[in-house]
């Protein structure tokens, strides 16, 4: 538990310094690197059910999504409106199927292609949306502190399931994988998320848009918080599978970097709806 938290002090001090001083080029470092080494966890996980990959040739491709989504006005003027990011994946998924065409191995073509997709479109992809909500809003800060504001939503909304369901825990959401994860535990890290996304968006309006009122904020971190608690939910269905109770251990006292960033992926694409709606500037 104190790996866990000095962890979580030292990874959240980093990413708020660096996006307070260097903003989306920050932002954008974190996740392409979190991404890959989360990536490359994904793919050993899917070597252990039989569903191997193009390692190399994934991991380039997602790290080049992240980057195009970063540098997507850049791209549209450079190539008239032609290429963003959805083109470079569109462009991996071409250049798997040849790699899958290639293979001489063809027992284990679909297998491979598969697994490597998979890993693109789980973490990089959903990883961009991160990215892409700080993209909604002009200004050198507000747009990163607003993917921030997401991130801290999903990650309390995990810190209020653990409490919750550790106190008042009784029914089990999904008991065959993950037997520790309550009802009780997703109300509460709901509850925990709204409360945090409300008192911040308060105390710091100066950091958000200034139509992205407290209340709004509240809101918002709703659905956001509840789709973290079924994003970590699927990745400890992955992991079940695989028979592993950590994704890795590069981070101490909280495991791989997959087990950082499970709640952040499905409730990423979530944000940017909520937020283009409800705080457009």
């Amino acid at each position: 538990m104190i790996k866990r938290l000095l962890s979580t002090v030292a990874l959240w001090s980093a990413l708020i310094v660096a996006i307070y001083f260097w903003r989306l080029p920050a932002l954008v470092c974190f996740a392409t690197v979190f991404s890959l080494m989360a990536q490359n966890e994904l793919y050993n996980l899917s070597k252990k059910l039989g569903w191997k990959a193009y390692r190399v040739f994934g991991l380039v491709i997602g790290g080049c999504l992240l980057l195009a989504t970063s540098w997507h006005e850049f791209l549209h003027e450079l190539t008239g409106g032609v290429v963003d990011d959805t083109v470079v994946l569109a462009i991996g998924c071409i250049l798997g199927s040849l790699f899958g065409i290639r293979n001489r191995q063809i027992k284990d073509n679909f297998q491979r292609f598969g697994g490597t997709m998979i890993g693109l479109l789980l973490i990089p992809f959903m990883m961009s949306f991160h990215i892409r909500i700080a993209q909604l809003f002009p200004g050198d800060l507000v747009g990163p502190m607003t993917s921030l504001w997401v991130v801290g939503v999903a990650k309390f909304s995990d810190v209020g399931a653990f409490l919750s369901g550790s106190i008042l825990g009784r029914n089990k959401m999904a008991p065959e994988i993950s037997p520790s994860k309550t009802w009780e535990g997703l109300i509460g890290g709901i509850l925990l998320g709204c409360a945090m996304g409300y008192f911040v968006a308060l105390g710091f309006p100066d950091f958000f848009p200034a139509n992205f009122h407290p209340w709004i904020a509240g809101c918002c971190a709703i659905p956001i918080a509840a789709m973290a608690a079924f994003s970590d939910l699927f990745e400890s269905v992955i992991k079940r599978q695989a028979g592993v109770k950590d994704s890795g251990n590069c981070i101490p006292g909280i495991g791989g970097a997959f087990d950082l960033l499970d709640s952040l992926l499905l409730s990423a694409p979530v944000a940017v709806f909520l937020l283009s709606f409800f705080a457009s500037p």
